[in-house]
């Protein structure tokens, strides 16, 4: 293996990293692993395996670094720990490009047009690992960079996020065995390319139309209330009367743009993930101070908030959601199903006991064990709070809503381009189930995102802002992606795995 291998494994790692905010050079997507396809021919399966570790390594080292503000200035820890845990967490993400290399190698063996064929499905299979192993990860999906090219992601409402990575594959594998293999069926091959892509941009552009005739009609006006809350006051119990203060005004700020009688005034207003820094139930006063905002605005005020569960252990904490009437009374309440790992829980925690005492501010949650779809303020939503709205998996299970609702605290990410790719995430979610999205966030970025994907409003960052807008409600049936979830990727994982195996057993045979 030679420096120069070295050096193409190198270019496509800083291509796919440009490909994810901060960046804006997404049309290099259908190129950005071409130089790492190249550099494999030839290769042994250990040299593979290395060149897309340095890729991944190069690229996730980019996308991620952030998560060392996370640890650092917002978790408590030392500077030189956040940064060696950002490392592992780039290296664990970079064992999936690796993995790529080296099977495609392997399948190689079997000839240039089955690693073209291959190259896609076995890059979804490994995407959709990362999603599920030790409760997934799956930031960062090359299906994502393509989040503002709305012809390019309709196709998600069929075969989801995954569908659009392998897309981008199919294209890159595709270059790349035009020009490293000209004389091996090049007008197939460009026949076979020119199809996908009609149909992948004719069923964007029939989507895009047909949408929002889909979802005209009946709408229900939405108020979101931003109230950039700093995160080293937020939990301070000293400063809680003056949060809820803050929020209250805004809610009145909101809620003040419309006449009392006005009938476009919003029945919903959404205040972020732990918008009320304190346990519901436990303060009475600030208790009795919430049911009064709901009864001021006339609304139906849906806040996050920490709740408690009581369990055989004794009583435990969840990161939950409750919705207020306008009367002020509870009508709902849901606790966060996926929790964020080594935020709020530590996964292996018997193994892992050490991680406890390095980083006292984990929480120890407990997780919610269904969905609700509330119904109420003149529509049927569900709730999302945070990390989970990134699993296609959680937000299935919220099919039947007529609009979803993310509240989330981004404040730990800093002002750091994290908020951003967290929102691409967050606008598949919607093209997935063709639900209108109405984003609730601490410091931003809150946002409200149509059925195809398009943001329509969005905030700035760490700054105060409340904005009332209508939404269409979903009218048709759940989209196919809803209703079988990610079948194809499944698929691919079949492909991927009968193809390893159809390897093997030839190369015993030949043995």
């Amino acid at each position: 293996m030679r420096t120069k291998d070295i050096g193409y494994a190198i270019f496509s790692g800083l291509l796919v990293a440009s490909l994810f905010p901060p960046f804006r050079f997404e049309m290099l997507a259908w190129i950005a692993l071409v130089p790492l396809l190249w550099v494999l021919e030839g290769k042994k399966p250990h040299e593979a395996f290395t060149l897309g570790l340095v890729s991944g390594l190069v690229s996730f080292g980019i996308i991620i670094w952030w998560v060392k503000i996370s640890m650092a200035t917002y978790g408590g820890l030392p500077a030189s720990l956040a940064w060696l845990i950002t490392a592992v967490l780039a290296l664990y993400l970079a064992l999936y490009p690796a993995l790529f290399a080296f099977c495609m190698v392997r399948i190689h063996a079997g000839g240039s047009v089955l690693t073209f064929l291959l190259a896609a499905p076995l890059w979804v299979s490994l995407e959709l690992l990362r999603a599920y192993f030790m409760t997934g990860f799956p930031w960062a999906l090359l299906g994502y960079s393509q989040y503002r090219y709305l012809y390019v992601i309709q196709i998600a409402d069929l075969v989801g996020v995954y569908g659009v990575s392998f897309f981008i594959v199919f294209v890159n594998a595709a270059i790349w065995h035009f020009f490293r293999f000209p004389r091996k069926g090049p007008f197939a091959l460009v026949i076979s390319v020119s199809l996908a892509v009609a149909l992948v941009w004719g069923y964007g552009y029939l989507r895009l139309h047909e949408v929002p005739l889909e979802t005209r009609g009946e709408s229900r006006a939405v108020g979101i209330v931003q109230g950039n809350v700093d995160q080293s006051v937020k939990w301070s119990p000293k400063w809680r009367r003056s949060i809820l203060e803050k929020m209250g005004k805004l809610t009145k700020e909101l809620r003040g743009r419309f006449p009392k009688d006005e009938s476009t005034a919003p029945p919903l207003i959404v205040w972020p993930e732990a918008a009320a820094p304190l346990v519901y139930g436990r303060h009475t006063h600030e208790q009795k101070y919430l049911r009064g905002i709901a009864k001021d605005s006339d609304s139906h005020l849906l806040f996050g908030v920490l709740g408690r569960r009581e369990v055989k252990q004794g009583p435990k904490l969840t990161n939950s959601a409750y919705l207020l009437s306008p009367e002020g009374a509870e009508s709902g309440r849901y606790d966060k199903m996926h929790l964020l790992p080594f935020g709020e829980y530590v996964p292996l925690g018997k193994l892992l006991f050490f991680v406890k005492k390095l980083v006292p501010v984990i929480g120890a949650f407990r997780p919610g064990e269904r969905p609700e779809i509330f119904d109420a303020a003149q529509g049927k939503f569900g709730v999302l709070i945070c990390f989970e709205v990134i699993f296609p998996r959680v937000v299935r299970r919220m099919k039947d809503a007529q609009f979803l609702v993310n509240i989330t605290n981004d404040a730990w990410f800093g002002k750091t381009a994290a908020s951003e790719q967290h929102l691409s995430m967050v606008a598949f979610r919607a093209v997935e189930f063709r639900m209108p999205i109405v984003r609730s966030a601490n410091t931003g970025i809150s946002a409200l995102i149509d059925p195809t994907g398009a943001i329509r409003v969005r905030s700035p960052l760490f700054e105060e802002w409340v904005h009332a807008d209508a939404v269409s409600l979903k009218k048709a049936r759940p989209s196919l992606y809803a209703r079988v979830g990610d079948m194809f990727a499944y698929i691919c994982v079949f492909f991927s795995a009968a193809a390893v195996l159809l390897f093997r057993s030839r190369r015993r045979s030949r043995m």
